[in-house]
């Protein structure tokens, strides 16, 4: 009788409701901490992951960040064989945000270090075609704060 009794009282008085009232009255009084993101940017870690950048000019088409992409967000094309030998840029390089999952995978493989996450974070669009960059809008410079996107259907490889 008397176990039955304690559940009745426990059900009568809800003592979970209690203590989980306790905690919400504990943070009540506490200073509020809000952040003025539109007025003031937030100052993120050292290590935050953005959109990625990509430097055309260092980039020497090993396709070591097209590997290694779990999403495979990266499309890199090298130049014919005969440019290959003199000039090692890529002919194209497609980069399809709107999939990346900003895991760092593409970064680090990299021998030139060409491709690399900035700290911009403000990528939100409405568009679709927002997301996808080719080797003509690709973002590279860290000091514009604005950068040109591109406007691409499907990508496929010229000559399938």
């Amino acid at each position: 009788m008397p176990g039955a009794l304690h559940r009745l009282v426990r059900m009568m008085t809800f003592p979970e409701l209690a203590s989980g009232l306790g905690v919400t009255f504990k943070w009540f009084h506490k200073p509020k901490v809000t952040e003025f993101y539109p007025d003031k940017r937030p100052v993120l870690p050292y290590r935050a992951k953005g959109r990625l950048h990509v430097d055309l000019e260092t980039c020497i088409s090993c396709k070591m960040c097209e590997r290694a992409c779990p999403e495979d967000c990266i499309k890199v094309f090298q130049p014919p064989k005969e440019v290959f030998k003199t000039d090692k840029r890529p002919v194209q390089f497609f980069i399809s945000l709107e999939h990346c999952i900003h895991c760092g995978m593409c970064v680090d493989p990299c021998p030139t270090g060409s491709i690399h996450h900035s700290q911009e974070f403000e990528m939100a669009s409405y568009l679709r075609n927002d997301f996808l960059f080719d080797k003509t809008t690709l973002p590279y410079d860290l000091d514009v704060k604005h950068f040109k996107q591109g406007i691409l259907e499907n990508v496929v490889e010229k000559g399938q």
